[in-house]
């Protein structure tokens, strides 16, 4: 429930450009994680600017029981603001000032409160400070090469299968070398004459392997983890390759075949999910919207009529485009078997549910130059970036002081040896690491000393970023208040909105007139692309026969003439016809393209008082935003804010 009011709210603070709140921003942060390079973007919308302004140059525009807020942060929010507005949404200096003053109260209020001093606080933004880190450790020249790698291998599909012998992280050297010698005999069985299949099923960790002998069909760049894909872009055809290792574990991989690239392709589709309580359900619904498809309905309508993939469906089955390996096997390999735009497959079946697909475009490969920032993107948030952070150590060792005491590194690789634990064995700049240190690295599987000093050399650059890059440190401000502002409006106003049932069912009974049902009909709806069927029906439905004998009588065996659907609708619902007449009864209606909808009309509903268990989200979130107002209001009375209005003045002059 949070986390849609979160999202709702940040819609309401983008239409009102109260961009100074970043609060809104961090909500997404917090339940929507896999977002974060994307939200990254807005945040540096508004929180990049190098802090140039001398403090001894910037004038106070305010201070807030007496504590002083600079004329320069002001103006990095309300210029940024103003540049990425719309003409017409802009505001003027002075209610920027307002929406500011807002959140510096907010903030003050957190730092009364000692939110920053928290212990899941402070987890939390060691968190975002170590992915905001992220773009720092970057190289433009290795970056440059994997991208061209990526193109050349995107311009051919590989066909390969696999075995895989899993291996969980931080195992034991033992378990290790357990796994490697099992993949080494598989791979030795396939080179003395064994058939890889037969293998697969024999040794693969992999349970696909079991039905598929550890094929995976034809894939591209991109579609499997980095390792796995060098493995088979680099094996020649016909041949096996020697073990490597993935965060799942050792693999071979068999090269069958390499081709051109297909592209990627755009599809629609109708998918029906299983019911567990009907088995056949999903396959006889299918098997008729196929067959009103076969007679001429059309694909979009029923889509949009029938499918359960409600992302899709109103767009009338139109998905994402996608490339061979990055969409499961069946759906992928029928919809690439699709020739001419606008074919459609017969039914199948996958995980998901029963499928039919529409062939929209195809997509041939683009030229590099237009791929490029696609590449990019791609490659700093996968696997490749692992390439790029080593090539990134390089530089920081000629920047920093590094200095390794090769005695002290001897006592530290004696394992046996208990004495000298204490002594120095690492020193970067200022900074020390132990003997003990550094064996206590050296514990973990597959860690040599180098690793070691690698990753010694990138936690000094990381703890240090911010005093030596003005640019993260800007950013770094507007995360650690952001967040601090997310914690504060949980504890005042999210979570009091959750929990405070009397209060809430006070503001809903006060707001009570906000929250009705528009005047509704209880109907049966029936479908139908042949006119005369729909008289047919609508025939039937008059002398009061139910859905199964009209479809028992309309329904020519495999050839489906009607499909049903009954509910309460409200008069504007878009299941109803656009010229819907509100009168119980029996009344066909003619829609675009030759569709019928017959519809009886059993109950009229006047409009009436919703009920808060029918709308609770929504008043929840009315109440928040209630919550919220009263709340500024309060902290206006509680801080005492001094405006410099010569200063201000001075602003608002320049800018309005």
């Amino acid at each position: 429930m949070i986390f849609l009011t979160a999202i709702r709210k940040i819609k309401s603070t983008f239409e009102s450009f109260n961009l100074i709140d970043v609060l809104s921003i961090f909500v997404l942060l917090k339940f929507k994680k896999t977002m974060i390079k994307k939200i990254l973007l807005i945040v540096l919308i508004f929180a990049i600017i190098p802090l140039n302004a001398q403090r001894k140059k910037d004038k106070i525009l305010l201070t807030i029981d007496n504590e002083p807020v600079y004329v320069s942060e002001f103006l990095r929010v309300y210029n940024k603001n103003k540049d990425i507005v719309s003409a017409e949404n802009k505001k003027s200096v002075e209610e920027y000032l307002d929406l500011f003053i807002n959140y510096k109260l907010k903030l003050k209020e957190a730092k009364d409160l000692k939110l920053d001093t928290v212990p899941s606080y402070l987890r939390e933004f060691n968190k975002y400070k170590e992915q905001l880190i992220e773009p720092f450790l970057k190289d433009r020249e290795v970056t440059d090469k994997l991208i061209r790698e990526a193109y050349d291998r995107m311009k051919k599909e590989v066909k390969a299968s696999h075995i895989l012998v899993m291996l969980k992280p931080n195992q034991l050297p033992k378990d290790t070398l357990k796994a490697y010698n099992k993949i080494m005999k598989a791979r030795n069985e396939i080179l003395n004459g064994g058939d890889f299949a037969k293998i697969a099923k024999k040794y693969s960790e992999d349970p696909s392997a079991k039905t598929n002998g550890g094929n995976l069909g034809y894939f591209t760049a991109f579609s499997m983890v980095y390792p796995f894909e060098t493995a088979a872009y680099t094996t020649d055809i016909g041949k096996t390759s020697m073990p490597f290792k993935t965060r799942f574990g050792y693999h071979i991989v068999k090269v069958e075949d390499v081709r051109d690239s297909e592209g990627d392709i755009q599809v629609a589709h109708i998918m029906i999910r299983d019911k567990k309580i009907e088995p056949d359900f999903a396959k006889k619904q299918i098997d008729e919207i196929y067959q009103k498809y076969k007679q001429g309905d059309d694909f979009e309508f029923l889509a949009k009529k029938y499918s359960d993939d409600k992302a899709s469906s109103v767009k009338g089955g139109v998905i994402r485009k996608f490339s061979h390996g990055s969409m499961i096997q069946p759906f992928a390999d029928i919809s690439f078997k699709l020739q001419n735009i606008g074919e459609v497959s017969t039914p199948f079946k996958t995980k998901f549910g029963w499928h039919i697909v529409k062939l929209i475009k195809r997509f041939p490969i683009q030229n590099f130059e237009d791929l490029k920032d696609e590449l990019q993107k791609k490659i700093e948030k996968g696997e490749r970036s692992v390439l790029i952070g080593k090539s990134i150590v390089k530089r920081l060792k000629k920047k920093y002081d590094v200095t390794l005491d090769k005695d002290a590194l001897q006592i530290a690789l004696e394992k046996n040896k208990e004495e000298g634990n204490d002594q120095v064995v690492l020193k970067i700049e200022e900074k020390t690491y132990s003997v003990n240190d550094l064996k206590q690295y050296l514990s973990k599987p597959n860690k040599t000393y180098k690793d070691f000093i690698d990753a010694k050399i990138i936690a000094y650059y990381k703890d240090h970023l911010e005093y030596e890059n003005p640019e993260f440190a800007a950013t770094l401000k507007e995360y650690r208040d952001g967040l601090l502002l997310f914690d504060l409006l949980q504890k005042k106003i999210w979570t009091k909105a959750e929990k405070d049932t009397i209060g809430l069912q006070k503001f809903f009974n006060a707001n009570a007139s906000n929250y009705t049902w528009k005047k509704r009909v209880k109907a049966e709806i029936a479908s139908c692309t042949k006119k005369e069927k729909a008289a047919l029906v609508e025939k039937y439905m008059i002398e009061g026969k139910s859905m199964k004998e009209i479809k028992e009588l309309v329904n020519e065996g495999a050839v489906i003439h009607v499909l049903f659907h009954s509910d309460s609708y409200e008069i504007d619902s878009k299941k109803l016809p656009t010229n819907f007449i509100v009168q119980k009864g029996v009344k066909r209606y003619e829609e675009e393209d030759e569709h019928y909808s017959i519809i009886n009309v059993t109950e009229i509903l006047a409009s009436s008082p919703k009920e808060l268990k029918d709308i609770k989200g929504k008043v929840i979130s009315n109440y928040q935003d209630y919550l919220e107002k009263k709340w500024i209001t309060d902290l206006r009375n509680s801080y005492k804010v001094k405006l410099k209005k010569r200063v201000f003045k001075k602003i608002a002059k320049k800018n309005n």
